[in-house]
């Protein structure tokens, strides 16, 4: 079952393992207990749909043959300019990512990967490419 933010139990379990791999790879790794851990992460996942309208303005006329006093050539006629718009819909999925420092619980670091998504959910490989991308950050 699919969350109308991305925000579903697979999701979650998906980004928790990449996590746990891609900081188990820095040398860091994960305890039981959170008294004992020198950081806490957490994440907020969120799938957002954009509309967007775009403007094409083309130079007045159509192409084609134009003749004047002098002669006649190949190019775009006369007439006004023509003006056409386009409505783009796309999603955009944001990850964040906060590192907390348990000793002074305040955040040590955060990170916002975010890229276009064909849904409303992630897969394993764009949670993987999230979580690599913020960590390198």
């Amino acid at each position: 079952m699919r969350g109308p933010s991305g925000d579903n139990e697979i999701v979650r379990q998906r980004i928790r393992t990449a996590i746990e791999q891609t900081l188990s790879s820095k040398g860091l790794r994960q305890v039981s207990d959170p008294r004992d851990a020198e950081f806490l992460v957490d994440y907020h996942v969120a799938v957002r749909r954009h509309n967007v309208t775009v403007e094409h303005v083309y130079p007045g006329g159509y192409p084609g043959l134009v003749c004047g006093p002098y002669g006649c050539w190949e190019s775009w006629g006369w007439g006004p300019t023509e003006v056409s718009y386009e409505n783009i819909r796309f999603r955009e999925g944001t990850v964040v990512f906060d590192f907390v420092k348990e000793s002074t619980r305040r955040l040590a670091y955060r990170a916002i990967g975010q890229k276009p998504v064909h849904r409303d959910t992630f897969n394993q490989d764009e949670i993987n490419e999230f979580v690599t991308t913020c960590s390198e950050s």
